[in-house]
């Protein structure tokens, strides 16, 4: 039966390993899209009414979806008399285009697009619109032609002027000498003004601002998937992120009605927004909004096939939207934010303060990964190798807890010693369970055994691991980061390939060291069941963490051999207490010992 019970077990790994490696993420079907319901338009006559209790075809032209907007897919082909204008700084050339006068794409500087390549990171190359584009704005979108009225080393002003009388003029700017690991060195500022140039009032629809398109970094969907590619929003108390796998629909939460579980092509709210953002794994676009924003519209993006592709990859787009009052002759209004878009690096972003710093998702343990990231990026610039430096902070980690795991790891040899007195305590007394409690807590008592002293360590390390994992899964940091035989510490180590199957090193360390370190730690359970399920733990674990980052496998490899040493130590140690055999609990439980009967001869 445990043959059989071990080949299943081994069977369901390799299962699980081949799924791994062979499962896509379904593609959404093409379907209806939900209306883009503003939450309110400007009209004298409906000022308070909503939107969503009007019909659709009562609804001004520009509060009505456009087939754009319903299905959104990435453009490569822009009109041939588009004019493009720079922007730049020591960190990023933004390029300008009079098509929606907003932003075409932003070039990166400081970032290859992949490791050793000199061709830089451009943000929106494929996109949606143009960033900060306007939207729901009939003749004032992406495929109106401004004027460029104005033009500096540091700013551009365009200019539109709508049939209506409606004079629609955008600026913006970047700081030139931008002070170093700051936000200004990403930071383009923006301000639409509306001015009504006639003699009466006039009406300004319900529109949107597009914050640009994230596309999947190329690292992203080998290491942790499209977790990471969102669309975010801060409503003043907390930080909301829909993802792609919201767009996809299904999943656990839709059994119970939590979650849609169709494809949607749009998600969209009323929510106030204080800032927004588009982010993929390791870049981050935020528009924090100089007054607060009437809700936003999310949507996933189509991205053309590149060649030896078979389905398409996703990006995702989104929009802040805005509900400008009506206004009277000569009267103007300002929309205006802050435009970051460059890494997601703490360092950075944490000097914002509108709490932008929660595009990072570090989690629940959001402050011990920030801790972490700090020490970490603290070492680096004393030892320039993130490797190394991932080594360092492991080492330090595991010096703080080394006392409480060191007595954890003693508790666990004395109550390896008393395994065999305590099995005999609870068949003596199975039928008086209160008696049996008394003498096992005398035994725990006299050999200084804490049954609980090793959950503890694991319960003070669980937050670590996780701040850790989620901290090492999107510091941009890492990224095209070397380190030994490893190319980038952001993406799995894969050395090789075999049938097409990744041949990856850093994880199979992980394994080895964490099986010989079970092996090497005391037991208390005879339990034969128990036992092989601890021993299917690193392979289990090896499967989960095949593809996972390898400075994530770097950690854990490192703290496995630290605790391996320390095994070793105490092993090696003279325990304080006298671990001398045990008495059995007939001759050490207070009971008469049983009389042995003389050998001889019986009596007739």
């Amino acid at each position: 039966m445990d043959k059989k019970n071990t080949l299943i077990g081994i069977t369901l790994l390799v299962l699980a390993f081949v799924l791994m490696f062979t499962q896509r993420p379904p593609i959404p079907e093409e379907g209806p899209a939900r209306e883009v319901i503003p939450e309110a338009f400007d009209d004298p006559a409906t000022d308070e009414t909503r939107l969503d209790e009007v019909p659709v075809d009562a609804r001004p032209p520009s509060a009505r979806p456009t087939e754009a907007e319903t299905r959104a897919a990435a453009r490569e082909e822009y009109p041939e008399d588009e004019e493009r204008v720079i922007l730049e700084n020591e960190y990023m050339s933004v390029v300008f285009t009079n098509y929606g006068g907003a932003i075409r794409e932003i070039v990166y500087s400081q970032f290859a697009r992949s490791k050793g390549s000199d061709e830089r990171y451009v943000f929106n190359r494929e996109s949606f619109a143009p960033a900060l584009s306007m939207t729901g704005f009939e003749g004032a979108g992406q495929n109106a032609v401004y004027r460029m009225a104005e033009r500096t080393a540091d700013r551009v002003v365009y200019v539109l002027e709508l049939d209506n009388g409606l004079e629609i003029r955008r600026t913006y700017s970047i700081d030139l000498n931008p002070e170093p690991r700051r936000p200004d060195d990403y930071m383009i500022r923006h301000e639409t003004v509306l001015t009504n140039r006639t003699d009466g009032s006039i009406s300004v629809p319900f529109f949107g601002l597009n914050l640009g398109t994230a596309l999947p970094d190329d690292t992203e969907a080998r290491a942790v998937g499209p977790q990471f590619m969102n669309f975010g929003y801060f409503d003043g108390d907390s930080a909301n992120f829909i993802g792609m796998n919201r767009f996809r629909g299904g999943g656990f939460l839709s059994w119970i009605g939590v979650r849609s579980s169709r494809p949607q092509n749009m998600i969209e709210g009323n929510d106030p927004v204080v800032w927004a953002s588009v982010s993929n794994r390791f870049f981050s676009t935020i528009a924090t909004l100089d007054d607060f924003g009437r809700g936003y519209v999310a949507r996933p993006v189509e991205l053309p096939l590149r060649e030896g592709e078979r389905t398409p990859r996703e990006g995702v787009t989104g929009s802040v939207r805005f509900n400008v009052p009506g206004l009277e002759a000569g009267e103007e209004r300002v929309v205006g934010l802050d435009y970051y878009s460059g890494p997601k690096e703490y360092r950075r972003l944490q000097h914002l303060d509108e709490r932008q710093d929660l595009v990072m998702q570090f989690g629940f343990f959001g402050f011990l990964s920030k801790l972490l990231l700090v020490m970490m990026t603290g070492i680096y610039s004393f030892l320039p190798n993130y490797g190394l430096a991932i080594i360092c902070t492991t080492v330090i980690i595991k010096t703080l807890l080394w006392p409480l795991t060191a007595k954890a790891a003693r508790s666990s040899k004395r109550m390896m010693k008393i395994a065999e007195p305590m099995k005999e305590l609870r068949e003596k007394y199975k039928d008086n369970p209160q008696k049996m409690q008394q003498e096992t807590m005398k035994l725990f008592r006299q050999y200084k055994v804490n049954p609980l002293g090793g959950c503890l360590p694991i319960l003070v390390q669980l937050p670590i691991f996780f701040a850790l994992f989620r901290m090492l899964q999107s510091a941009s940091e890492l990224r095209f980061e070397g380190f030994l035989w490893v190319g980038d510490l952001s993406t799995a180590d894969t050395v090789g390939h075999i049938l097409g199957f990744p041949i990856n090193i850093m994880p199979v360390l992980m394994g080895l060291t964490m099986f010989l370190q079970m092996k090497m730690m005391p037991t208390a359970t005879a339990n034969p069941m128990q036992q092989k399920i601890f021993m299917f733990m690193p392979p289990l674990i090896t499967v989960m963490l095949y593809q996972f980052s390898a400075g994530l496998t770097l950690y854990w490899t490192v703290n496995n051999l630290l605790t391996i040493l320390q095994q070793y130590l105490i092993n090696r140690q003279k325990d304080e207490i006298d671990l001398a055999p045990v008495p059995t609990v007939e001759e050490g439980s207070g009971a008469k010992p049983k009389r042995k009967k003389p050998k001889g001869k019986r009596r007739r």
